[in-house]
């Protein structure tokens, strides 16, 4: 399905500007402005989104992510480099003029520029982590609510529209829906290169879906969602397994707790082997005693840092953690 033939019109004639202003950025072959380049790519890619034209938006998000890394220095940018986003851009405008007869030849050639544009940045990495940036404080939400009795900051809306579980299962199900369509197109695929593309568009699918899982702290489908975008995708059983959990995902008819036993257990099969059998170890190798319970007790406190930022103390997750550190500080006292 594509976009109407006037909204097509009309997305050439925005792409080419956000094409000329990318050339501009990049008619010297040292390292372009950052922020400028990243502005265009990503209007670039949010164009060609609402054409709906399969391939087209991944070429450009592929663009956009190098901006992206370029900008946060992850991306170290050299003559190589230079001239293979140049060149990418060069094929984007040919792709950009084939909008209104767009086809499954054009799909294909979006496909394939994209990963190559992607294999060539993957080997530009930065060598070393960019300098941290200051971590925002972040304010509890009871402040907004004293209990001087004075009045309320902002106020609690009594009936909300959606409530937070909702909004997450919701944001979930949408980004499982997308890994689901892709691999579906995978599994039907014939071997050949166009599998690499497909490959490559499942494993974006995934890393959309774990970060919508982490944006709720949802460690245990971000976490699992991020192996299966590692994982070669090249066997039937994990592809299968994608599929498998993606439908999970999308079922809004499980409860909260039915879909955390699911997942918990999709982590668990993920390798496509069953779990092996628990040996049987003595208790007294699993207590942490003495130095060894401090230095738990100071991992137990990273994670409850982590919670802290994200807001989300309330959790049970968090609560297990601070019941944990309760126990280790009177273990830490013992030999």
């Amino acid at each position: 399905m594509t976009a109407p033939q006037a909204l097509l019109e009309f997305f050439q004639k925005e792409a080419g500007e956000y094409l000329d202003q990318l050339e501009h950025q990049l008619v010297e072959t040292g390292t372009p402005d950052a922020a400028a380049f990243l502005a265009s790519a990503r209007a670039l890619r949010g164009s060609a989104t609402m054409t709906r034209l399969d391939g087209l938006p991944d070429f450009a998000s592929t663009l956009e992510r190098i901006a992206t890394g370029l900008r946060d220095g992850e991306l170290r940018w050299d003559q190589r480099l230079h001239f293979a986003v140049r060149g990418a851009i060069d094929e984007l405008r040919v792709l950009v003029q084939r909008a209104p007869v767009w086809g499954e030849p054009d799909q294909r050639r979006a496909r394939m520029q994209s990963v190559t544009l992607a294999s060539v940045a993957a080997g530009y990495l930065a060598t070393s982590s960019p300098a941290e940036s200051p971590v925002l404080q972040v304010v509890p939400i009871a402040r907004f609510y004293p209990d001087d009795g004075m009045p309320a900051i902002v106020q609690r809306n009594p009936a909300p529209a959606i409530t937070l579980a909702q909004r997450f299962r919701n944001d979930i199900a949408a980004a499982a829906t997308g890994v689901a369509r892709e691999a579906e197109a995978l599994v039907r695929s014939q071997a050949g290169p166009s599998q690499l593309a497909l490959a490559d568009a499942v494993r974006r699918a995934l890393l959309g879906l774990a970060d919508a899982a982490d944006s709720y702290g949802a460690a245990s489908i971000s976490g699992l969602a991020t192996r299966m975008a590692r994982a070669p995708l090249t066997s039937g059983v994990e592809r299968a397994g994608v599929q498998a959990v993606a439908q999970l995902l999308m079922n809004r008819e499980l409860t909260d707790a039915q879909l955390a036993a699911q997942v918990k257990q999709a982590n668990l099969s993920w390798s496509g082997a069953p779990a092996p059998d628990a040996a049987i170890v003595s208790i007294e190798t699993l207590l942490y005693r003495g130095h060894s319970a401090v230095t738990r007790a100071r991992e137990v406190r990273d994670q409850l840092k982590v919670h802290w930022q994200r807001g989300s103390l309330a959790q049970p997750e968090a609560h297990a953690l601070f019941e944990e550190l309760s126990d280790l500080l009177d273990l830490a006292v013992t030999t």
